[in-house]
């Protein structure tokens, strides 16, 4: 990294002797010249000013020769550090990132190739990074010269499987955005929008004011997130978290498991019922002896098919069923035989006064 001198102030010039002056002159004018030449840039990134031919990659593409993110940021960004003392931790996924950032062709075997060199017999490393490797060979080998992102070869198995991907990412991002708006980037996007289908998958969520609720909880988790990494204090954070949840009375002091499961819907139990049962299996069967105890099924049979077939008068199980629950409660006009005795049911009903008129 060239450290770059600064312009004297009018306060260190008085002090200063001539050949000092003339001195410190010719090495700003040094660095100005450089930076005018090319052979010294600045990494938008990190913001430090380095040699362009040792601290950038070649790229034809810019002005400069060289793409504008120094190697340093673009191995943070490869083996996901955010401080230098994290771990190393470069990936398919991360690389492939970072060269669709930069245009560059990905060729999965000879990336797969540049990771077994890149470690020893006992899976120490023992030189540069696979990226470091990987990137290097594009740049001097000539059968990779001209070759862009959209030539990449994810492997035969990896195609379908990385579309999918690239699919279902957009698709989240695209809700997310309309969700939670444009402030963010497509990382903490991604986030946000799992994050909120999460809680709302393990909580009812009914009305538009607590869907409010579910995405302020989101963006406090998100800024707790970022707090902790850079070593900030979370207090004021976390009360706000309490606070939120406390407003939608999920804070896990308001409510135990009962109340928790009175408060979801029956969809929701089912799937967290299927969720929870041997790893994820559907609900099963249930015995005979349990199938209907209630006879609910019965019950709808009977009283909404059986008698919604009476009424449009079909004749089927379901009118039969109903005719014989029915008949239990029903009162019938008694029928008489046309060629039984008049006279007698005549007696019966109003006696026999009628014999002595």
């Amino acid at each position: 990294m060239a450290r770059l001198k600064l312009a004297k102030t009018e306060e260190e010039l008085k002090g200063m002797r001539i050949a000092d002056i003339k001195k410190s002159y010719l090495e700003i004018g040094s660095n100005y010249n450089k930076m005018i030449d090319g052979d010294l840039l600045k990494c938008p990134s990190c913001g430090d000013f380095m040699k362009a031919d040792t601290a950038f990659y070649y790229d034809d593409k810019y002005a400069t020769n060289r793409y504008p993110i120094c190697k340093r940021c673009l191995m943070k960004m490869v083996e996901q550090r955010k401080f230098d003392k994290d771990e190393p931790n470069e990936t398919k996924e991360s690389v492939q990132r970072v060269l669709q950032m930069m245009d560059r062709v990905y060729d999965d075997h000879f990336y797969e190739e540049c990771v077994k060199g890149a470690y020893d017999e006992v899976k120490e490393k023992n030189r540069n990074s696979p990226f470091s490797t990987y990137i290097t060979a594009l740049q001097s080998l000539p059968n990779w010269k001209g070759k862009t992102w959209k030539d990449s070869d994810f492997g035969i198995d990896d195609v379908s499987i990385k579309q999918k991907e690239i699919n279902e990412n957009s698709r989240i991002l695209k809700t997310a955005k309309k969700r939670f708006g444009n402030g963010y980037n497509s990382q903490d996007l991604v986030w946000l929008e799992n994050e909120y289908q999460d809680w709302i998958k393990r909580y009812p969520c009914e009305n538009k004011s607590q869907e409010i609720l579910y995405k302020q909880i989101c963006f406090t988790e998100l800024n707790i997130d970022k707090a902790q990494k850079d070593g900030k204090d979370t207090k004021d954070l976390l009360k706000s978290l309490q606070d939120i949840m406390t407003s939608l009375q999920i804070k896990p002091s308001q409510s135990n498991s009962n109340a928790l499961t009175e408060a979801k819907t029956f969809g929701q139990l089912i799937e967290k019922w299927e969720d929870e049962w041997d790893g994820g299996k559907p609900i099963p069967t249930p015995d005979k002896d349990f199938e209907d105890c209630d006879h609910v099924i019965r019950y709808i049979d009977t009283f909404f098919k059986g008698h919604l077939a009476k009424m449009v008068g079909l004749k089927n199980g379901f009118s039969r069923l109903y005719d014989k629950f029915i008949s239990k409660y029903t009162v019938n006009k008694p029928q008489y035989d046309e060629d039984s005795d008049s006279e007698a049911i005549f007696d019966q009903l109003f006696g026999k006064d009628g014999d002595d008129l």
